[in-house]
């Protein structure tokens, strides 16, 4: 009988070849499984889109509103740019009441509406008013934005529209103007009408509080808020600070809050489309954000508080104009990709 051959092992280059494509083919699953910047700029549009879209529904029928707050900066991100969003809380209208206009103004205080000289001034676009305030400390009213009047006596009388308010420092009062850039003018705005009462009781609305995370943060993708801004304007490269966010109980886009302006907040109504422009991180540090098809813009309608989602169209200059800006804007608002992926 023949013996049976020897079994042979596989010898050590064979081994060592095998694991090198193992480990290669390992690397390359590993690479793949990791999310590149434009993937993150799609993700980041998609969370955004569902953080605005929930803040809107949690609008709806309240009162005041609800808001996101985006925080800037932080890490390694640039001043310039956000990729962390915050729910915020509303808090409750200050209440209150206003002395009538001429026992206001026989007293040295000032009531509503505007009275000066001891007569009505029905065509100013600001006047001071001193507040009585039945569910707030004086301190609250620093966080006011914006102020309407009503008639508590007849409840029949509508109220009047929202005017901007401005507080005064340490006193319960403040400076209540028509809000220009919601298109508010002497022609088109009237000042509350002084009830048989005599007395005009008002609410403030007050800026949100930052609250919980709405979304998970993106390592590699961020707003850029250099080319983001309201209409034609920008935030620019400055440090604005938190950015609100503010929805109304229509679901409309009532105010964003640049919150780290000074010497106090500047509060925006808008009446044109709100742009966000989304970009990787890279590109907002390189400032080619307008420059690459990566790119996404978010484009939120004041009026309907309708989202559209699209790629950035790119241009060819480092150094974009305002009219570069116009068009890239443009093109989100009418929802052209340009062919992106």
């Amino acid at each position: 009988m023949n013996a049976a051959p020897a079994r042979r092992g596989f010898t050590l280059v064979e081994l060592l070849v095998v694991t090198g494509l193992m480990a290669s083919l390992l690397g390359l699953v590993v690479l793949g499984m990791q999310p590149s910047g434009s993937s993150q700029v799609r993700q980041l549009s998609q969370s955004l889109s569902s953080a605005i879209l929930a803040a809107q529904t949690r609008a709806l029928g309240n009162d005041v509103g609800a808001a996101l707050i985006l925080d800037v900066g932080g890490g390694s991100l640039p001043t310039s740019a956000s990729n962390t969003v915050f729910q915020a809380d509303v808090p409750p209208f200050i209440l209150g009441g206003t002395a009538p206009p001429a026992a206001a103004y026989a007293s040295g205080t000032n009531g509503m509406p505007p009275m000066f000289s001891g007569s009505l001034t029905l065509n100013a676009t600001s006047s001071p008013v001193t507040l009585a305030l039945t569910n707030a400390d004086p301190a609250d009213l620093a966080d006011g934005y914006k102020i309407r009047f009503y008639s508590a006596s007849p409840s029949t009388l509508p109220p009047s529209p929202w005017f901007q308010f401005s507080p005064a420092v340490s006193a319960t009062s403040g400076t209540v103007s028509l809000r220009v850039d919601a298109g508010q003018t002497i022609n088109n705005t009237c000042w509350p009408s002084v009830p048989p009462s005599g007395a005009l009781q008002f609410q403030i609305a007050r800026r949100p509080l930052k609250s919980s995370p709405a979304l998970n943060t993106t390592k590699q993708a961020a707003i850029h808020l250099s080319f983001s801004g309201v209409g034609s304007g920008t935030w620019g490269s400055s440090t604005v600070g938190p950015i609100a966010i503010m929805f109304d109980r229509n679901g409309s886009l009532d105010a964003v809050m640049l919150l780290g302006t000074t010497p106090a907040p500047t509060v925006l109504a808008p009446t044109a489309p709100l742009y966000l422009l989304i970009a990787t991180v890279a590109d907002i540090t390189g400032s080619s954000s307008l420059q690459s098809q990566t790119s996404r813009w978010l484009a939120i309608n004041p009026g309907t508080g309708r989202i559209n989602v699209s790629a950035n169209i790119p241009i060819a200059t480092s150094t974009p104009s305002q009219t570069d800006i116009d068009t890239a804007r443009a093109n989100a608002r009418q929802g052209v990709t340009g062919g992106a992926k």
